[in-house]
């Protein structure tokens, strides 16, 4: 019985396919920077982490919320609309 096509064909073609894929969508790029934008996540909810109790002893006088739970939502809206930005960016460099 013959085999329909060849192992290694099939693996050049797949490896042909996932650059041609990568230089399209700048992957490359794009992943550096998400993985940049996740680093200064986790960096700035350790740090608030580590400092949450005596933050939360501070009440934000407009919202009357702790200060811990505060910098928590700020942190989280700040880094996601930084990581769109950089989305956003690389999109439109491939363009």
């Amino acid at each position: 019985m013959r085999r329909a096509s060849h192992p290694t064909a099939i693996g050049t073609a797949v490896a042909t396919l996932t650059v041609q894929v990568e230089r399209h969508f700048a992957i490359r790029q794009l992943k550096r920077g998400m993985l940049a934008m996740l680093a200064a996540w986790l960096g700035y909810f350790a740090i608030i982490s580590l400092t949450v109790r005596s933050l939360n002893k501070v009440t934000v006088p407009l919202v009357e919320i702790p200060l811990g739970a505060f910098l928590v939502a700020q942190g989280t809206a700040i880094i996601f609309v930084a990581s769109l930005i950089l989305l956003l960016r690389t999109a439109a460099i491939d363009r």
